[in-house]
């Protein structure tokens, strides 16, 4: 099973949050503050079994009710399974998306017109009504000297007869029938059958099965305030939370290190405290420690190791606490065999920059089958080459309340400061190429822009050149990214737009000492910017993803007062390993273009 997408109504300042649909692995709500990205964790936080939509969910401004949708992906196979319980006959013969939905003050799941359709149960809708109107014409035939009315299905929706026929049941048994056929006593049991059939094969009975076998925990963390414990009693460890998801995380066993033999309790000690050296390492980069465990008596002792001295956790700082916290906590939600949705706000509050990289590795390593959804506005928790997981939460205003952007390059309707940690991840992610010291030969261009173009390029032909592309941060500082790179011995070649830019560029370049043979033009043609590569069809094609679009100027031109680094993301991301079918023009282009760099360095 799959959890495809979410969709909120009324829920705090969230009017209509849209069909916002999960990432394959990290789903990452960015924003800026009190833009709904706490209210929408707390929303599928509330679709869990058993909970209610809280009562502070409910709008100031309207009169209107909160509900919650979430949809599922279910294979063949596992309808097969669920139907099977149900003793429904109706065969699926492909995957289909069935949608429930939690409504305020209540804890039922309510199933939707659509997902009835797709689980074909109109056709078990016709199959029992075609019994009903053959059961009800025998029982008049029998009955033909009673006095009663038997409900009629013609021009009646299934349900609406239902509520009929459940009356005519009550009045049936109430009935002191002067004709003892057995055959009217028959009929009279096999509709009551049917009706007691359809009132627990339908719909209510299909959503009760699929919770109770398919649908997935939502556990939110919106704190680590827990202190992972410094000391924990033998006496009472088997009921010890911090211990069962020790236990799920690492090599830690509650009976081993309990045991009364002191030489299995030590050899278990001894390989604990390697393996959460091995595991906590790889996820905390920032300084070398070592979580280590110490039997001692009836007590169990937790140090963290760091220059040949041990600490208690709580002596540590508040990061490496809650880092500590964080780390066994949620690895032990997604890996304890359980179908859990994990929902995490602001995990970056108490980490720096490197801390919070280490945190998405570690959310990246433990991801599963089931979505992982957590809130940032840090850029150092937006992955430059994944902003496809990134999903903006845009308060819009008062009115409308906030929306969920399903995807970032719906980034036309949110505003600059939403936008900002993701534009300041692609601006990180880019400097980052810099310190790729084994790239010897580098081409330094004048924006992010066209290093994803170039990207994009040489991920197509990466048979013409290996050279590494790097963003300048525009026209007039590229030399001093290209200095420090020639004094760690690497090959500069600067590459720019053939527009006005590029005056002001070469002249700041010329008191760098630059060689004019080391400044090359995306293309040799007056005014023209990388986005002119493409021929105008093929750029709104494959692009622009909009063929339909009406414009004949140059694509660069189009592109002005746009968002052109998202664009060109956008179009990196959709290579997937494959040349899109661009016209011979746009191809010969490319590869001019890539060639020029083969006799420079």
């Amino acid at each position: 099973m799959k959890v495809v997408k979410f969709r909120i109504k009324n829920y705090k300042s969230i009017t209509d949050s849209g069909d916002c649909y999960f990432s394959e692995q990290i789903t990452i709500l960015a924003g800026k503050n009190e833009s709904g990205k706490t209210s929408v964790l707390e929303a599928l936080e509330d679709f869990h079994e058993d909970r209610t939509i809280r009562e502070e969910a409910k709008p100031l401004n309207s009169e209107e009710n909160p509900e919650v949708s979430i949809t599922f992906e279910l294979s063949p196979s596992e309808i097969k399974d669920i139907f099977a319980d149900l003793e429904i006959k109706i065969s699926i013969k492909e995957n289909i998306n069935i949608t429930l939905t939690k409504k305020y003050g209540s804890t039922e799941y309510f199933l939707d017109d659509e997902s009835k359709k797709l689980l074909n149960f109109e056709s078990y809708y016709v199959e029992l009504k075609e019994k009903i109107i053959e059961i009800s014409t025998q029982i008049k035939e029998i009955a033909q000297n009673e006095d009663f009315e038997i409900p009629q299905i013609d021009g009646k929706k299934i349900e609406e007869y239902l509520q009929e026929l459940n009356a005519f049941q009550t009045h049936l048994a109430r009935q002191h029938f002067q004709n003892n056929d057995a055959k009217l006593h028959d009929a009279k049991k096999i509709i009551i059958d049917t009706v007691e059939y359809f009132s627990k094969k339908t719909t209510e009975n299909f959503v009760e099965k699929f919770i109770e076998k398919k649908l997935p925990y939502f556990i939110l963390f919106s704190s680590f305030e827990d202190e992972f414990p410094s000391e924990l009693d033998i006496k009472s460890i088997k009921e010890n939370e911090w211990a069962k998801d020790l236990e799920v995380i690492s090599k830690f066993n509650i009976d081993s290190i309990s045991s009364e033999d002191p030489q299995k309790s030590k050899t278990h000690e001894k390989s604990v405290n390697v393996d959460f050296g091995e595991k906590f390492k790889k996820f905390w980069t920032q300084d070398e420690i070592k979580l280590e465990i110490s039997k001692d008596g009836e007590k169990i002792n937790f140090w963290i190791a760091e220059d040949d001295k041990l600490y208690y956790p709580k002596q540590r700082s508040k990061g490496q606490q809650w880092y500590l916290s964080f780390y066994i906590k949620i690895v032990a939600r997604i890996n304890e065999g359980k179908p859990n949705v994990i929902l995490i706000d602001e995990p970056g509050l108490y980490l720096h920059a490197k801390a919070q990289k280490d945190l998405l590795e570690v959310l990246n390593k433990h991801s599963s089958n089931y979505p992982i959804v957590f809130s940032t506005h840090s850029p150092y928790l937006i992955e430059v080459d994944n902003l496809e997981s990134v999903r903006l939460v845009e308060k819009i205003n008062s009115q409308k309340g906030s929306v969920v952007l399903g995807k970032v390059h719906a980034h036309s309707k949110a505003s600059k400061e939403t936008l900002t940690p993701i534009l300041t991840a692609i601006g990180l992610g880019m400097n980052d190429s810099i310190t790729n010291l084994e790239q010897a030969d580098n081409v330094i261009v004048e924006g992010p822009s066209d290093v994803f173009y170039l990207q994009a390029f040489k991920k197509m032909f990466p048979e013409i050149t290996k050279v590494n592309f790097i963003n300048g941060g525009g026209a007039l500082n590229m030399g001093v990214v290209g200095a420090i790179l020639e004094g760690w011995g690497s090959n500069v070649v600067y590459l720019f737009d053939n527009d006005s830019g590029k005056k002001q560029g070469v002249k700041k370049l010329a008191s760098w000492k630059v060689l004019d043979e080391q400044i090359k033009d995306i293309l040799d043609n007056g005014n023209t910017a990388i986005e002119d590569i493409f021929t105008i069809d093929d750029f709104k094609t494959y692009v622009l993803e909009n063929s339909a679009l009406l414009y004949n100027k140059k694509n660069s031109e189009h592109m002005k007062g746009k968002d052109k680094v998202l664009t060109s993301r956008k179009f990196l991301q959709s290579l997937n390993g494959e040349i899109p079918p661009l016209s011979e023009e746009t191809k010969v282009n490319i590869k001019n273009l890539l060639k020029k760099f083969n006799n420079m360095f």
